[in-house]
């Protein structure tokens, strides 16, 4: 058998099975999956699809990361902060929209 990194403390976040999720020694932190349904802007017209939410990080850095994505192609991971930042930003965006009357939204 492979001998595997010394793994620290999972964070309190860590859903991960790392007996089985873990690779090659790479110990890998896993929040759980959070999956919003959204209308997505497509080439052939809107289409419902599922966004997924998930933390992450890993033994070698303690850098906790967002990914924001569709589980293929379409993604964006960011720090913790960078998302707090986009959080912050969406929610002063749809408030600003909701002031609108309906004539000029």
């Amino acid at each position: 058998m492979g001998r595997r990194a010394a793994r620290q403390a999972c964070p309190r976040w860590c859903v991960a099975d790392h007996t089985a999720e873990d690779e090659c020694g790479d110990i890998r932190h896993r929040g759980a999956t959070t999956t919003v349904p959204v209308v997505a802007r497509a080439r052939a017209g809107p289409v419902s699809t599922e966004l997924l939410l998930e933390l992450s990080s890993d033994d070698r850095d303690a850098t906790a990361w967002l990914y924001l994505g569709d589980g293929t192609d379409q993604r964006l991971e960011v720090t913790l902060e960078s998302a707090g930042l986009l959080a912050a930003a969406l929610t002063r965006a749809l408030a600003a929209l909701e002031k609108l009357s309906p004539a000029e939204g």
